[in-house]
């Protein structure tokens, strides 16, 4: 039977259809890419030993034997310094040197570069007067929005809240004059005693299935302290690194090699009071495309039980 859901962090409307997913389908041959062999590419601008090929370097962490992860400025950015419309800077993070390196396959102490990689970028770039948020993104695959195959990220300064960050930080703050308590503080209680969507609850983070999700089989971490993305600690980056390594290996079990993008929502300097929002990330595989009932009406069917999904990527961390 269907149901109508609304995704409590925007107020999204949510058809959950899980009978959608037994649809028939034309059998075709697959066109997910093949997963990258080679640790080195000549030819890639990304590959450690091609940094000619890049532009300027920002930042970067290394060890002996060469940089591990680095950010560059994007040679095509959406945004830049020039305009006087939108003022921006745009940076490309190199996840790690492997060519073959993905989120699927990353150790720890790569996750943990990438997310020290991550904070200093994002602290470095929302310090700017001119800046009200920063943006930090991942696509995965050319399905996703990829153009190159080497595994990297992209953060970007905006001098405007976007749209979708205004309307979660407006559901939060209208929550809590509404309610007198803390919207994600609600959640997060909320699923921890329901239990059936909570992928892995530790000290610093709680990963779920969402309720409801205008993407079907999204995953969302949500920091369960309400601290800004660039007060976290090496103890947070730590566990959040174990966090990824086994959530991605699991994704990997049921989904494949599949493409993927990461949004990381942080505070916008606009929100008044910064203890109505919490730093959440989302990950939403693109197993699916929109249609015409969902880009006509601006509602949206999720054909995934969020309840049976969580159980199967459910995890403790050692």
């Amino acid at each position: 039977m269907q149901e109508l859901r609304i995704d409590e962090i925007n107020n999204d409307l949510v058809i959950v259809a899980n009978n959608r997913s037994k649809r028939p389908m034309d059998k075709i041959k697959s066109q997910l890419e093949e997963e990258i062999q080679v640790e080195y590419d000549s030819y890639c601008p990304f590959c450690r030993g091609n940094e000619s090929h890049a532009t300027i370097e920002r930042y970067k962490i290394e060890d002996s034997s060469g940089w591990i992860t680095r950010s560059v400025d994007n040679k095509f950015p959406i945004v830049d310094e020039l305009s006087d419309e939108i003022y921006g800077v745009h940076e490309v993070i190199i996840d790690t040197y492997r060519h073959n390196g993905t989120f699927y396959n990353m150790s720890e102490l790569e996750f943990q570069n990438l997310f020290k990689t991550y904070k200093n970028r994002y602290q470095n770039l929302i310090e700017n007067k001119n800046v009200q948020y920063v943006n930090i993104f991942k696509n995965f695959l050319r399905k996703s929005g990829a153009s190159l195959a080497h595994p990297h990220s992209q953060i970007i300064s905006l001098s405007i809240v976007p749209p979708e960050i205004n309307k979660e930080e407006e559901v939060a703050s209208q929550y809590f004059i509404e309610n007198k308590t803390y919207l994600y503080d609600d959640i997060i209680k909320r699923e921890i005693k329901y239990k059936k969507r909570v992928i892995n609850d530790n000290k610093y983070f709680l990963t779920i299935v969402p309720y409801a999700s205008k993407y079907s089989g999204e995953v969302r971490v949500i920091f369960k302290e309400n601290i800004k993305f660039e007060q976290m600690s090496d103890n947070y980056i730590k566990i959040l690194s174990k966090v990824f390594k086994k959530l991605f290996e699991n994704l990997y079990k049921i989904n494949g090699y599949n493409p993927f993008n990461l949004c990381i929502h942080t505070h916008s300097k606009e929100l008044e009071n910064s203890e109505e929002f919490n730093v959440h990330m989302h990950i939403i595989p693109r197993k699916y495309s929109f249609g015409g009932f969902e880009l006509g009406t601006g509602m949206y069917v999720s054909s995934t039980n969020p309840e049976e999904l969580a159980n199967k990527l459910r995890f403790e961390l050692n």
